[in-house]
């Protein structure tokens, strides 16, 4: 178990174990000691920005990757639009950061916050904004989000992919499936 001040090397950056609350019974955590930039953090926070995006080629018969489509990865390692249909369609590997055409790189990510702008292009339903504090699902539209997901169609896959923040701000979490 650690003591509070103990250091460690993992994934080439230093971790120390600090307890918050300085009270040696309550649970603590292992914090990066120094930020990206080599100087000690000012708030006791650490890190600098991390990269969380990945790429895959979009694959040559689907149609064009737009900013906020939702993509899983084919068994071809292709990236294609994402729906609730199926649990193999299902399967969200992130939201498109950066459009692509058939062929293509195309960037997605998951797991923070990023601006949606062409809401009603994205959410069925076609709300002109995201609504902050509203959970979104995988919609059976390909690439597509929505608030209502199919609960009623056996097979159809709910599958919650974010939570947004502002009127176009999504936090992408792309959590466990239910299959129906």
């Amino acid at each position: 178990m650690a003591n509070a001040g103990d250091t460690k090397e993992r994934f080439g950056r230093a971790y120390i174990y600090l307890i918050p609350t300085g009270n040696n019974f309550d649970p603590g955590t292992w914090r990066v000691r120094v930020d990206d930039e080599g100087t000690p953090p000012i708030d006791g926070g650490g890190g600098g920005e991390a990269d969380l995006s990945f790429r895959a080629v979009v694959a040559a018969d689907e149609t064009a990757m737009d900013v906020g489509h939702l993509v899983y990865i084919d068994t071809d390692g292709r990236a294609r639009k994402a729906d609730a249909s199926s649990l193999t369609t299902a399967d969200v590997a992130g939201m498109v950061i950066e459009a692509a055409e058939p062929g293509e790189l195309c960037t997605f990510t998951r797991n923070e916050v990023k601006s949606i702008f062409n809401v009603t292009d994205l959410v069925d339903g076609g709300s002109a904004l995201l609504t902050p504090g509203e959970s979104y699902y995988l919609s059976t539209t390909p690439g597509k989000w929505t608030t209502t997901p199919d609960t009623t169609t056996p097979g159809a896959v709910v599958r919650p992919c974010g939570l947004a923040f502002d009127t176009n701000q999504m936090s992408i979490e792309i959590q466990n499936a239910t299959v129906i």
